[in-house]
Parts: C-alpha cells; sequence; structure tokens
C-alpha cells in the first residue's frame, strides 16, 4: 500500500512540473543544456493519450520499483528544465551619496617655507610638504576634500572643495558575477563617479576595480585559483575595502599601499579543521598600492613582476581570532627597469566576539625612487591602526579607530647638483569616530569624525573632516 502511495504521488508531482515546463518559452529548454529533458514530457503525454487495456497489462508487469525509479528520474529531469530558465548573470551594485564638511582649505599638507622647521632638508629638495596629502578623507575610495596647492606639479584633484562643505556621490557601482560552471566564477566591479568638469571638458570617470576569473579545482572549493584584475594578500583591510564592506567610511592610513587591485594571477588556500591555517600567493605587474597614490601602476614598464603573500593562522581559542603575516616584494612600480625593489611587509590581527570585532594591522616598507625616470622614492618607518567595530543593537553600531603614520616620500636626487624635487614628510596620526545606522539591508546611513594630528616637529595643520555616507545597495 505504501508503494502504491509513492507511485501516485510520484504521478501527480510528474503532472504538474510537466505542466509548469511546458508553459516555459522554448529558450527555457536550450539553456536548461539537457537533451534528455524533452523525451520526459513526452513520455507523460504518451502515457494520457494511450491508457488502453493493453498499457495497463504491460505496466503491470513492469515491477514497482523500478516505475518508482523511472517517475523519480522524470522528475529530476523536468525539474532542471525549469532552473534552467534562471539567469547566467547575476547584477548588483550600489550607490554612495555622502555630506562632508572639512576644515581650512581641505588639504592635508603645508609648505615648509625656507625650511623654517627642518632646516636639514636646505638645499637638498627644492619643494618640502609636511603632513599627509592623503590625511583629510572623506569617503570609502579614499578621496580626500582638497589635493592642495603641491606647486610644479599638474594633479587630478577629484573633488577640489578648496575647504568648502558639499554634497557628494560618491559613487555608483555595478557588479556582474557570473557561475561558469560548478567550480568558477567570473566577477567585474565597475565604478561611476561623478566629478566637476572644467575648460569643457567632463569631470565624471569610471573605473574597473575588479575583472577575475575564480576557479576552485578541487572538490572542497577550498583551494581557489584568480585570474585577471584582483583583491590584494597584504594584510586584511583590503577585504572592506568597498563602501558596502566596510563598516564605517573611511579608509586607514596605511591603505594606500595595501588595498589596490592589481594584475595577474593568485592562489589561497584553506587548511586543516575549521580552516586553521590560510595561505595565500600572488605573482601581479606592480604592488597594492593604490591608483590615487604615487607608486601605482596597472600596466607594468619593466619586466619585473612582485610577488605578494599571506600566511593566518587562526588558533582554536574561546575568542575567534585569526594572526596574519603579509609582504609583497617586487620591481618598482612606474620605473622602466627592474633594479630597484619595492617591498612591504605587516602583521595583522582580527578577532571576533558576540558584536563586537577588534582589527588592526602595523606595517613597513620601502622604495629606492629612481630620477632618471620621475619615479617617487618611499621610506615608511612605520604606521599602523587598531579599531573597534561594535553593533550596540542589530540596528546601531560605532565604530573607534586609532592610527598612525610616519613615512618620508621624495622625487628626484638629494645628492645631485641642485638637489632633489621635493620631499613629504609625514608624522601624523588619526582618531576617528563614528556610527552606523542599518534600516534595513539595503539601506545603511554612515557618519565618521577624523582628527588628524601631526607630532615630530610638525607643526598642526587644521584637516580634521566631518563626513557621511548613505549607502542604498541592490
Amino acid at each position: 500500500m505504501t508503494r502504491t502511495l509513492k507511485v501516485m504521488l510520484a504521478v501527480l508531482s510528474l503532472t504538474a512540473l510537466a505542466s509548469v515546463a511546458q508553459a516555459a518559452p522554448a529558450r527555457a529548454v536550450a539553456q536548461a543544456g539537457d537533451a534528455k529533458a524533452a523525451p520526459a514530457a513526452s513520455d507523460a503525454e504518451a502515457t494520457d493519450a494511450d491508457a488502453g487495456d493493453d498499457e495497463s497489462l504491460e505496466e503491470a508487469a513492469t515491477p514497482l520499483t523500478d516505475r518508482i525509479r523511472d517517475l523519480e528520474a522524470k522528475l529530476e529531469q523536468t525539474k532542471q528544465l525549469v532552473t534552467g530558465r534562471a539567469p547566467r548573470v547575476t547584477v548588483g551594485g550600489y550607490i554612495d551619496l555622502g555630506f562632508f564638511v572639512p576644515q581650512g582649505d581641505g588639504s592635508g599638507i603645508i609648505r615648509d617655507q625656507g625650511n623654517q622647521y627642518f632646516p636639514e632638508f636646505a638645499g637638498k629638495y627644492g619643494w618640502v610638504f609636511l603632513g599627509d596629502i592623503l590625511a583629510p578623507t572623506v569617503n570609502s575610495r579614499g578621496e580626500v576634500a582638497d589635493l592642495g596647492d603641491a606647486a610644479g606639479v599638474d594633479r587630478f584633484d577629484s573633488i577640489h572643495s578648496g575647504g568648502a562643505p558639499g554634497f557628494i556621490a560618491n559613487e555608483v557601482n555595478l557588479t556582474l558575477t557570473s557561475a561558469l560552471s560548478e567550480s568558477a566564477i567570473a566577477t567585474a566591479s565597475v565604478n561611476f563617479v561623478p566629478r566637476s568638469g572644467s575648460n569643457f571638458a567632463l569631470g565624471d570617470f569610471l573605473d574597473v576595480d575588479l575583472a577575475q576569473i575564480e576557479w576552485m579545482p578541487t572538490q572542497s572549493q577550498k583551494t581557489s585559483i584568480f585570474v585577471g584584475k584582483m583583491d590584494s594578500v597584504i594584510g586584511i583591510e583590503y577585504r572592506d575595502r568597498k563602501a558596502v564592506q566596510r563598516f564605517g567610511i573611511t579608509p586607514s592610513l596605511i591603505a594606500r599601499y595595501t588595498t589596490g587591485t592589481a594584475l595577474g594571477v593568485k592562489v589561497r588556500s584553506k587548511l586543516g579543521p575549521d580552516d586553521v591555517v590560510v595561505l595565500a600567493a600572488a605573482l601581479t605587474n606592480g604592488s597594492n598600492t593604490t591608483e590615487q597614490f604615487h607608486f601605482y601602476d596597472e600596466i607594468d614598464t619593466n619586466a619585473g613582476k612582485t610577488a605578494s603573500g599571506r600566511l593566518a593562522l587562526r588558533p582554536p581559542l574561546p575568542i575567534e581570532t585569526e594572526v596574519g603575516f603579509s609582504g609583497s616584494y617586487g620591481a618598482q612600480d612606474r620605473a622602466r627597469d627592474s633594479n630597484g625593489a619595492m617591498w612591504f611587509f605587516g602583521i595583522d590581527l582580527q578577532m571576533h566576539a558576540g558584536r563586537v570585532d577588534l582589527k588592526g594591522q602595523v606595517l613597513t616598507g620601502a622604495a629606492p625612487g629612481d630620477p632618471i625616470d620621475d619615479v617617487y622614492g618611499l621610506k615608511l618607518h612605520k604606521g599602523g591602526y587598531l579599531e573597534m567595530d561594535w553593533m550596540l543593537t542589530p540596528m546601531i553600531g560605532i565604530i573607534g579607530r586609532g592610527e598612525f603614520r610616519d613615512a618620508f616620500v621624495w622625487l628626484g636626487d638629494p645628492n645631485a647638483p641642485g638637489g632633489a624635487n621635493r620631499a613629504y614628510l609625514t608624522k601624523s596620526w588619526r582618531g576617528t569616530g563614528g556610527l552606523r545606522f542599518a534600516f534595513s539591508d539595503r539601506i545603511v546611513l554612515k557618519a565618521e569624525y577624523l582628527h588628524n594630528g601631526e607630532y615630530g616637529g610638525i607643526p598642526q595643520i587644521k584637516n580634521d573632516v566631518f563626513t557621511t555616507s548613505l549607502l542604498l545597495i541592490e
């Protein structure tokens, strides 16, 4: 009696699914890619049309288990026909709108006129600037309220507010994801950035920050191979570099060295129970500095490539913890030869307990520069941050971050006759506090106040920033 019920239920289910499949357009059948699905529907129709005595006798002679198996196979075929109608490309993205209020002229640097503060640089550099050019950040892109008067160079100042408060459409993002197979995924991310134009030229621009294929060749899918323009493996901040990923709004002072996307290949593998060890390695055209900084290049001008890697350990502790060690080494970005090496090394930490996340990173690095090719040199003596993200309620969260950056950037040869072109001396610290309001998973409002300060003999610069971000997420 039980098996008879199973047969009756299977027939009823098959009839319902077949009705749905017949209503689907012919294109759905093609997308299903299963040539066996069509005969399944035809068999069902033939059964209904030729229900005679001879057929009933023949069916009765067939073992009941075989009939159940046959009906289950037809059900699965019809299900594949229906599910084949799903789109092959998933479209996502977001809109990031904001309002910001900068201090002073919106710039993070001042000129050491006449080497008043650092006389030891007299005769070695034509211009000496103090402070951090990227400190007065107003959005997750890392753009600043104003780049200030750089003297002697022509830079693209994307916001160029001159210290005025204002509304801003930070970016409109379009993300396309496609499952090429059960083990391969293609991803592309494009940012549309509306900005002011001048002299009859549009200021609007776009950038492609991701264009990659991820292949997971193992059955466990714990190993991924990436090809294309992809995320960094240095540190942890690249994980929340986008506005929708970041708990707060602004990136850290050292994000410029680690969150840029580069072209190349990458391998990542998770090992052991609960992924206790994570290994990642990449070979790319250049470093993972951000595009608006002095050192980024997307297409190499030299034969040397940059190798980078990260080792992460997740020990079995009462509090979810991850400790990481990462670094990169390769030919200097923008140089035409591979003689000068550009490198970074850092240690990072993440902890998660309930509604609280604690994360931090320290970083050091250097690049020799190249006076012949007008390539900047770098001494990142040290830099780092410690951040706490706390969701007080499912709707309201707070962020607190403390950070510093001690670096020297120069252009030219200070020992050449007449000295080098310019130098930027940074000894900066920053305290950031903010709020996060998650009205839903598609509407999030964030606000931050950034207090920027200087130390080590550099005068205080008025470059604090209040900024907001309204995210509308698809």
